[in-house]
Order: structure tokens, then sequence, then C-alpha cells
């Protein structure tokens, strides 16, 4: 277990509301090893990423430029809440795919010079309160025991004291973001987001599985006539397909073929602030054991896409993916992958698959539905924090896409 500094081995008491000083202390450590212990009081048997083994191998095999912080909340000695932190280097102009102008539009001609003097301009340390790894709330989780509203203003001061302690180290962050909340989990007290930017960006896509679906026909049956026909096309083009479901030294042995595959779909997203480590899979494979699936596709004994699932409790989780583009729309591959998931989370008996953000629209026919996600970011500098809605509004990617109801009793 290793506490920040000397100076952090002390507990601290929350600086802000006199009845936060009184309740509550933060510790923050910089390996999960050592602090598992407290960390599991609060974190078992409730969500597998924020299990131990899955922060472990992030931690071990971190995606480029990453660095994990663990912060323990205590009520009198007892652990009451975990907020986990990941600092990252943003560089925009390295991590944003941004779009050209519109040739036949004045205003993004006139506009674009501008964007890409902001783009080439952001370079900030930044504080992540959440994973950059994940769609979802993951960075903090209290005991019921803490309201809602005094969970935020917990991590705020969390974010304070991981701040200096990072200034002593000479690292100065500029931005601070807290990720991922449904609109049930934001704070209620305006003061407590008041220094906060709150915006959206893509929704998180999910599938609601249909009990009586037994197997994958029933869930094909339950589909508008064109949907289905689409569905069963689909699979017709990828009849010469072969599956093949990975264990952990299949993974190792064929690496470099896996990060290659990946590399083609993460180049690709709009805004990619990382790369996974080259061994992540193989060793996350290694600490989830059954509760993850490696699903690859091959075509003439060549690999050509994969993806990876994660049975989180009743929730099947769409991990990472990678696929060969040059076989891509012949194969229909991407569909394919989204029709396999279904069939595993079916088999599984799990009760949502969560398919995360991207691709909205073709996740939608198949069946998932759109849930607004919302996040906060602030500047640490006062007066450019005046400026971070401005700036996102010129920098947020935007998608367009349109919403489909593939089956019948919607």
């Amino acid at each position: 277990m290793t506490l920040l500094s000397k100076t952090f081995c002390k507990k601290h008491l929350l600086q802000g509301a006199a009845s936060l000083d009184q309740k509550y202390d933060i510790e923050i450590f910089d390996s999960i090893n050592g602090v598992e212990e407290a960390w599991s009081v609060i974190s078992s048997a409730h969500d597998i990423f924020y299990s131990a083994e899955f922060l472990r191998c992030v931690e071990t095999y971190p995606a480029s430029g990453i660095k994990p912080y663990y912060a323990i909340v205590k009520d009198s000695d007892n652990p009451v809440g975990i907020i986990y932190f990941q600092s990252k280097s943003v560089k925009l102009r390295e991590n944003l795919r941004y779009q050209k102008a519109d040739q036949n539009s004045t205003m993004s001609l006139l506009a674009y010079p501008i964007k890409q003097a902001v783009v080439n301009a952001i370079n900030f340390e930044t504080i992540v309160c959440g994973n950059l790894l994940l769609t979802g709330k993951y960075g903090f989780y209290f005991k019921d025991t803490v309201p809602r509203d005094d969970q935020f203003n917990i991590v705020r001061k969390a974010i304070d004291k991981l701040i200096d302690y990072l200034n002593t180290l000479n690292i100065k962050p500029g931005l601070v973001l807290v990720k991922d909340f449904f609109s049930q989990d934001i704070p209620v007290k305006a003061e407590h987001q008041a220094d906060y930017t709150k915006f959206t960006v893509q929704p998180k896509m999910i599938l609601n599985l249909d009990p009586n679906w037994k197997n994958f026909d029933d869930y094909l049956e339950d589909m508008k006539s064109k949907y289905r026909v689409r569905a069963r096309k689909a699979m017709q083009k990828a009849t010469n397909i072969k599956k093949v479901v990975f264990q952990e030294e299949d993974i190792a042995t064929h690496r470099k073929v896996i990060h290659a595959l990946y590399k083609n779909v993460s180049d690709q997203a709009d805004f990619n602030a990382f790369v996974l480590h080259e061994q992540y899979f193989e060793n996350l494979k290694a600490a989830l054991g059954d509760k993850m699936t490696f699903t690859t596709y091959w075509l003439d004994d060549k690999m050509v896409a994969f993806f990876t699932s994660i049975k989180n409790y009743d929730v099947l989780d769409a991990h990472f993916l990678g696929y060969d583009p040059v076989y891509l729309q012949e194969n229909q591959l991407y569909l394919n992958m989204l029709y396999d998931l279904v069939r595993e989370g079916i088999d599984k008996k799990v009760a949502q698959i969560d398919m995360s953000r991207t691709a909205v629209e073709i996740k939608s026919t198949v069946g998932a539905i759109p849930y607004e996600m919302f996040l906060y970011l602030k500047h640490t500098n006062t007066m450019l924090n005046k400026t971070v809605d401005f700036v996102l509004g010129l920098v947020k990617p935007e998608e367009q896409y349109v919403i489909r109801s593939p089956f019948r009793d919607e």
C-alpha cells in the first residue's frame, strides 16, 4: 500500500462544510495493492469494473499515459466510499479526429481556422474521476449512508487533494473531468457543481432482454419483418466466417494481430484518449477468467475480427473489439458481432446488454436503447474555466444518427 506522500500518511479532514469536516476523512493511494481490503469492503458484489482484479489489470498493463489513483473515504475509521481517478496528458490535436470544414458552408469555412487553433492549443494534464476505458459511472461509489450530494462534494475535495499531491511532483493538472452520470445520478445541489460545466456526448446504448427470449430465434421472432430479414441476410453473408473463442494463451499467441485489429477501430474514433497496452487482453482474461469471453472471427485461416464481452453480474458488457476493414462490409462483420453479443446475452440469461457508446444507429437496429449520460468538466485556472463551455462547443464531436425501433411492440 502506498500513500501519496509522507504528508498524506496522516488522516486529513475535508475542508468545506462543517458537517463534512467532522464526518469524513479521505486517504489517497497510488496502487490497488495493499488498499484492496478496504476497497473491497465497498466494491464487493457491486460491479466487476470496481473489482480489485479488473483495476489491477488496468494498473499493471496501462493504456497509453494513464496513471490510476485510489481514494478511500472513511467515517469514523470505517470505509464508506471509494473514488477512482486516472491522470492523463491530453493533447487534443493527437486525440481528436477533426473533420474538415464544409466547403459549401461559409460559416464552417470561417470557423475552421479558429477551431484548428483551439485544438492545437489544448495540451493539459488531466485528472479524470472515472475510467476512460469504460462508459459509465466508474468514478466513485458510496454506501447508502452517504447522501448523494455529499458524495459529489466529497469527490470535489478528493480532487483538490490529488491536485495538491501532483503539484509536489511538478505535475500541474489543468483539466478535471468527472464522468459519466445517468440523469438520476447527477447531484441535486447546484452549488456543488457550480464551477463545473455539464455536457453530454454520445448516449450509452443498452439492450434490455425480454425474459421470454429463451433463445436467439425468440429474439428474431419479436422483430418487425424488415429487421428480421436484415438480420438473416447479415448472418448469411458471414456463413464462411469461423468463430473461435480464445483462452489466455491463445490471446497471447496472437497478440500482435489482435492489437492491429483493435487499432484499426480505435484510430477511426472521433476522440480517442488512449491506446490499450498490447498485453491488456490476455491479462484481463487471466484476471477475470470465465467472466470474460474473447470471440475471434476467421476467414481462410486469417483472423479478421474479434470482440470481447464481460459478464458483469446480470449485465453483459461489450468491451473492446477490432476488425480488418477489408472484410467489414462484404461479411457484415460489425452487425454480426452485435447479433453474436445478443445471442451470448440470451444464453447467459442476463437482464441487459451494455453496448457502450459509438455506432448509435446500428446498435439501435438490434434493439439497443439510448440512455443520455452527463459529464462534468472544469479548468483549474479560474479565468480559463470561464471558457470551457465555449471550447466544448467548438471541439466536441457531433454525430448525426436516427434511432431505430426494430421490435413489433414498439
